[in-house]
C-alpha cells in the first residue's frame, strides 16, 4: 500500500488508510486509552492501563518487510488512529505473527477485516506464506475475522487461547 488509500466501511462510513510512521506511537497510545478495558484485554491478554512509551515507538517503528503495521485515521481526526493491524516475522521463516486492535466505536463495521486484507497483500509481496495469531478463546470477533479471510487455517490450543495459523498461499476471497 503506497501513500494512503481509503477503506469503505459496511455503514459508508470512508476511513483513510496508510502505512505506520515512527511519529504515531503517541496516537497508538491515545487508541489505548479510549479502548475498552475489554478490547485491551483481548488484544494483550491482560490489563494495560497505558502503551509505554518504549511499547509505543516499537509498535510504530517497522521496516516494512519484516515488521509491517497499516493503520486506519479517524475520518473526522485524521491525527487518531482508530485502527491498526501488524505482522512481525520470525526470524529466518516464512512466517509472521498477527495482530489487530480496532476502537470498539468501528469495531463491527469491516475495518478490521479491510485493515487485514490489506495486510495480506503486503505479506505476500514480502515473502510471506502464512500468519499466526495468538487468540484468546473468548475473543469471537478476532476468531470470527480470520474464519472469513476464506483462506486455510489450521488451529489449535496453546496456553489456553486459540494459536490461528493462516495459510497465504491461496487467493483472496473477493
Amino acid at each position: 500500500m503506497s501513500g494512503s488509500e481509503v477503506l469503505a466501511l459496511r455503514d459508508g462510513v470512508c476511513v483513510p488508510v496508510r502505512g505506520i510512521r515512527a511519529g504515531d506511537a503517541a496516537a497508538l497510545q491515545r487508541l489505548v486509552a479510549r479502548s475498552s478495558d475489554r478490547t485491551v484485554q483481548l488484544r494483550f491478554f491482560g490489563p494495560l492501563k497505558r502503551l509505554s512509551d518504549k511499547q509505543a515507538r516499537r509498535f510504530a517503528e517497522v521496516d516494512g518487510r519484516d515488521r509491517f503495521a497499516l493503520v486506519a485515521l479517524d475520518p473526522e481526526d485524521p491525527a487518531e488512529i482508530v485502527g491498526v493491524v501488524r505482522y512481525e516475522r520470525e526470524p529466518g521463516t516464512d512466517a509472521a505473527e498477527y495482530a489487530a486492535l480496532v476502537e470498539d466505536r468501528f469495531q463491527g463495521r469491516g475495518l478490521g477485516i479491510g485493515l487485514t486484507r490489506h495486510l495480506i497483500e503486503a505479506a505476500r509481496e514480502n515473502g510471506l506464506k502464512r500468519l499466526y495469531a495468538l487468540v484468546m478463546r473468548e475473543n469471537a470477533g478476532m476468531l470470527h475475522l480470520l474464519r472469513s479471510l476464506d483462506l486455510p487455517e489450521h488451529k489449535h490450543r496453546e496456553d489456553g487461547a486459540e494459536h490461528v495459523e493462516v495459510d497465504l498461499r491461496s487467493d483472496l476471497a473477493s
